[in-house]
């Protein structure tokens, strides 16, 4: 194949959040960008990942990224009942989108139904590409990159509607019961179709009304889009290589304020066994009479991972010497620590790809030193959406890695 066009979609499957249908058309030229790039399923990829190879697809290939908005999604699917058909329309549009700007003699999308469901939905240029719709498309280089750049598009639009409503809303389909009762709480039975698909089973069981009164005025409805002929060429109009088309365009809900205004707290009560069980209960010091897990051994420092991690890649860095205060370090041990914080930094960005860092120091056990008195630096790597509902409501913080993984992976 010299040139084909392969579709994919996220959010079928995630009760908070519309969907996203991608395409992209891939060709001689832009192959080879692809397989540098690692493009693969994006199940197989972190959001991290993601982000990066996104943007590479973009560069490299044309691309249609179309949208369909939680609020519009819940009105098209009472209209249609069938999701396929729904799912049909935006491959449809993203395989016309292309070839507005190319034309490709082939298509390739992920199976979600009958043939006839895109076929049907095509329109003029489309009735003329060959379309082959096969299980686990993914293995296609063209639809892995698809799938790619509308699981991005839609996780950067579940954090848009988490922002918007001041709440962590998780993405899949299990353990979604917590949040979508706590979105009820602050704005009523009547506002879960702006964030919630209501047609998923979830939705029955869910209480039609709050438990108290709602925290948060319940968001008005989106006006409807128009049905003018015009207006509808314009919703489905491509202005370039990597344009979406988002169906129909709607105003967006206010926005809620914030209920509470003030300090922001780094909630971590699972590592209260940390606090239990640690080394400052007895004579003895982690840092002295514990080896494992050491990542860098200098002459006056080392780093190690922390057992108790918050993150994986949570790192300790820490003097040779048992020294409790940073006023006790001698001018070579204090190079040697920070020289060894901004290491690990560099190596926990080149192989973890975190989004930000806490890096910190916690003197004494009014600071909150589990080991008081041995210093140690933290590096505690940070993602976009790692502190979710789980830890607040569950006290459960899931640690995707094993020490053995990250250790492997940063030891090297």
């Amino acid at each position: 194949m010299n040139c084909w066009i392969g579709t994919d979609e996220a959010g079928k499957g995630d009760y908070f959040g519309g969907i996203v249908i991608a395409g992209v058309l891939v060709d001689e030229k832009s192959l080879p960008a692809l397989r540098e790039l690692g493009v693969r399923d994006s199940k197989k990829l972190s959001d991290n990942q993601i982000k990066r190879i996104s943007k590479g697809i973009y560069d490299a290939c044309l691309c249609s990224v179309v949208e369909i908005g939680i609020e519009k999604y819940n009105d098209l699917y009472s209209k249609m009942k069938n999701l396929n058909h729904l799912l049909a329309w935006g491959h449809a549009r993203a395989i016309e989108n292309l070839l507005s700007q190319q034309e490709c003699p082939l298509a390739i999308a992920d199976k979600f139904g009958d043939v006839s469901y895109i076929e049907n939905a095509l329109m003029k240029k489309g009735k003329q590409i060959k379309l082959l719709q096969k299980v686990r498309g993914e293995e296609d280089i063209a639809v892995a990159a698809a799938s790619i750049l509308a699981k991005n598009k839609f996780i950067e639009n579940i954090e848009k509607l988490s922002a918007k409503y001041n709440m962590e809303l998780p993405r899949g389909a299990s353990l979604v019961d917590v949040a979508a009762r706590a979105f009820i709480q602050k704005y009523g039975f009547q506002g879960l179709g702006m964030a919630a698909k209501l047609h998923f089973k979830t939705t029955n069981a869910l209480p039609k009304e709050p438990l108290t009164t709602p925290d948060t005025p319940v968001p008005q409805s989106a006006s409807q889009p128009s049905d003018k002929p015009q207006d509808k060429a314009q919703n489905l109009q491509s202005a370039g290589p990597n344009t979406k088309s988002v169906f129909p365009p709607s105003k967006q809900p206010p926005v809620p304020q914030p209920i509470q205004q003030g300090l922001e707290k780094l909630w971590a009560p699972w590592r209260s066994e940390y606090v239990k069980t640690t080394a400052h209960k007895s004579n003895s010091c982690i840092f002295c009479d514990n080896k494992l897990y050491i990542i860098i051994q200098g002459d006056k420092a080392f780093a190690v991972l922390n057992t108790f991690p918050y993150n994986a890649g949570h790192i300790m860095v820490t003097p040779v010497r048992h020294v409790a205060n940073i006023e006790e370090l001698s001018p070579a041990e204090l190079s040697e620590v920070f020289t060894m914080v901004q290491k690990c930094v560099s190596k926990i960005k080149d192989k973890l790809k975190p989004d930000g860092f806490n890096i910190g120091i916690n003197v004494g056990k009014v600071g909150g030193a589990g080991v008081e008195g041995h210093l140690h630096i933290h590096i505690v790597p940070r993602w976009n959406g790692d502190t979710n509902f789980m830890p607040i409501v569950a006290n459960t913080k899931v640690v995707s890695q094993s020490l053995e993984e990250t250790y492997n992976l940063l030891k090297e």
